[in-house]
């Protein structure tokens, strides 16, 4: 009489070598989607950052701006000049804004720890753009660009190079 052998529960080593290296192949796969999603998160603050740091100097420029012309107009009482510093509006036509961390703060230019320089310029009226055209407001267009770098080097060795953000508005002064 033969005897039947019993059926042998559980997995084979082999069996369990081949899904530990299917489960491996994942994890790996998810590593490499997590540094791409860091690195996409980290380039969409720093357009963010940029892009307050470009409306907060155009807004700066506009106060002035708006000041000056109110002074000139007689809006402002009875001195019909403005009498104040004029960083934007006044003789300059380019200047830096300043140099920013990678939280917007402040920071004095060349510090290590500078992420972002702001500049500013007017640009002055030409044919194509007369200030003429639009009576009694002495319009120019201001234009601000803020310089960054989002990454010093990318996963496979090469240099991403500076990111540029640049906006515009027509400025009453």
């Amino acid at each position: 009489m033969t005897r039947r052998a019993p059926r042998q529960t559980g997995f084979s080593l082999v069996e369990l070598l081949v899904t530990a290296l299917i489960f491996g192949i994942g994890l790996l796969g998810l590593a490499s989607l997590q540094v791409s999603t860091l690195r996409s998160n980290s380039g969409g603050r720093n357009r963010v950052t940029a892009a307050s740091l470009a409306e907060g100097c155009l807004s700066s420029i506009q106060a002035e701006g708006s000041l000056s012309w109110s002074f000139a107009a007689g809006v402002m009482g009875s001195s019909s000049v403005f009498t104040g510093p004029r960083a934007y509006t006044g003789g300059a036509t380019n200047g830096v804004f300043g140099a920013f961390d990678i939280s917007g703060l402040p920071v004095v230019a060349g510090d290590p720890t500078q992420v972002f320089l702001v500049n500013w310029t007017r640009l002055a009226p030409t044919a194509a753009t007369p200030s003429a055209n639009i009576t009694g407001m002495n319009m120019n267009e201001f234009v601000v660009t803020v310089i960054w770098r989002d990454q010093a080097v990318g996963a496979d060795g090469t240099d991403f190079g500076n990111s540029t953000l640049t906006l515009s508005r027509l400025v009453r002064y």
